[in-house]
């Protein structure tokens, strides 16, 4: 059975063509205009989906990968949603280990410390939802990850009253830095190791598998089966972020920020 249409709603350029237009004069994030704001999920999705196609006509690339957010319940409360939220990632946007993120391109640079799944097959369709141990077999490999993300200096406070907009803007994603390798048979290894946090050496928070939706391939089944909701079908090759492990951590220049699953793999990124 094929995938279904991704979703449509017609005011959905326009939201998007305004989003950009706030992004390109470094608006705070306000949301949208009342009359341009989506008022249900799909229609956020759609808004999402124009978001990325006018990132690509301006700048052409390919989506690379997927990102979760809003993953944990106390999120969840936070902005009024009962749900995970999805975005996407341009190939453009994804650095290696150990580079440099000038923070003057953001506007309030956010790094989020997570895991990344490569898929080493496609996601078929499927009638019956996606499981962790029905995706387990389509993982080729790992790596630990470093999220960007720019929150546009958004006042957490009003954030439930935007949090269509917040989707719409594509979760707020702005990029993923991608570690070290991490071969499937060391999976099981990876599940019960600790992920650290360090900033300049300096440990800031550290966390376990289980604190991301109870496991990582739950997170990686939930994006499949949301990716098939959305009509954007999971490709041999891409990956997907599955929700942060430490707190979000807002950086400034001079800073090194490190994230490591014991002695298995790790990732970092100097702030400029």
């Amino acid at each position: 059975m094929p995938f279904p249409p991704r979703p449509h709603w017609i005011g959905a350029r326009a939201a998007a063509h305004t989003l950009l237009a706030q992004q390109f004069a470094g608006e705070h994030f306000e949301g949208l205009p009342v009359d341009m704001t989506p008022t249900e999920l799909m229609q956020a999705y759609a808004t999402q989906d124009a978001f990325l196609d006018l990132l690509t006509e301006q700048d052409p690339s390919d989506i690379s990968g997927y990102k979760i957010a809003i993953t944990t319940p106390a999120m969840q409360s936070f902005v009024g949603f009962d749900d995970a939220i999805s975005g996407c990632v341009l190939a453009r946007m994804v650095k290696p280990s150990g580079c440099d993120v000038d923070a003057s391109l953001f506007q309030h640079l956010i790094v989020e410390f997570e895991l990344a799944f490569q898929l080493g097959q496609d996601i078929p369709y499927s009638d019956q939802p996606w499981t962790a141990s029905r995706i387990l077999p389509l993982v080729e490999c790992a790596y630990p990850c470093l999220e960007l993300a720019d929150d546009r200096h958004a006042n957490y406070n009003h954030l439930k009253k935007h949090f269509f907009t917040l989707v719409a803007e594509n979760a707020w994603n702005h990029g993923a830095i991608l570690g070290d390798r991490i071969e499937a048979d060391h999976l099981e290894k990876l599940w019960q190791t600790l992920g650290v946090a360090r900033v300049n050496g300096e440990m800031i928070g550290q966390g376990k598998s289980q604190d991301v939706m109870g496991h990582p391939l739950n997170a990686l089944a939930w994006l499949a089966n949301e990716c098939q909701r959305r009509g954007r079908p999971v490709l041999a090759g891409q990956w997907v972020t599955t929700g942060s492990w430490v707190a979000s951590f807002f950086p400034v220049t001079g800073q090194t920020l490190r994230f490591d699953f014991d002695n298995l793999a790790g990732v970092d990124v100097h702030i400029v």
